[in-house]
């Protein structure tokens, strides 16, 4: 028979490892995950699966850092290429791999870690949903862009860009390119 104090013992282990394992629900846990407001209204989606996410455009300076506003629930078009419905040139999209307080980006996973043949689709500003394919997938250094990437001429393409997780002095110093065509 197993003694009261052996038994309380035990159930207090139990609560204090379950404890101590459970996630903390702090107000900074919950503001760190608080996202940057958006005013642009969405123009498309990008399906993986069964997972949805909205496409929002932003624009940036000419010859400027391509920073979309720090929100980690989108994906981000830029206005300065091609847009979502076109059938020339490429329309470049952007993520944050982390909204730089905690809050990762749920694409880092649908998407980021793809590989060359995944498929996924896109709804574009007129309601049309198109399959693409990824064609490649490249770490280069930040700021280190190839012109072909940003073309609003040409074969039709997606260029998709996000930091890689490569971090030094708190900053990511490379980028991942996802290019994808119609499939």
């Amino acid at each position: 028979m197993i003694s009261k104090r052996f038994t309380r013992f035990t159930l207090a282990l139990v609560l204090a490892f379950g404890l101590m394992s459970a996630p903390l629900i702090t107000p900074a846990a919950t503001a760190a995950c608080s996202q940057e407001k958006l005013t642009n209204k969405s123009v498309g989606q990008i399906s993986i699966g069964a997972s949805n996410t909205k496409i929002v455009p932003f624009t940036y300076p000419a010859g400027g850092v391509m920073l979309p506003p720090w929100n980690t629930e989108v994906l981000f078009m830029s206005l300065r290429h091609m847009p979502l419905s076109s059938s020339i040139g490429t329309t470049v999209l952007v993520w944050h791999i982390n909204n730089g307080r905690g809050c990762w980006s749920n694409l880092n996973f649908l998407l980021g870690d793809q590989k060359v043949g995944f498929k996924f689709k896109i709804t574009d500003e007129t309601g049309v949903t198109k399959t693409y394919k990824i064609t490649q997938v490249t770490i280069v250094p930040k700021g280190k862009y190839e012109k072909d990437w940003f073309s609003i001429v040409g074969p039709r393409k997606l260029a998709i860009f996000t930091c890689n997780d490569k971090f030094v002095n708190g900053h990511y110093v490379e980028n991942k390119v996802l290019l994808a065509v119609p499939a």
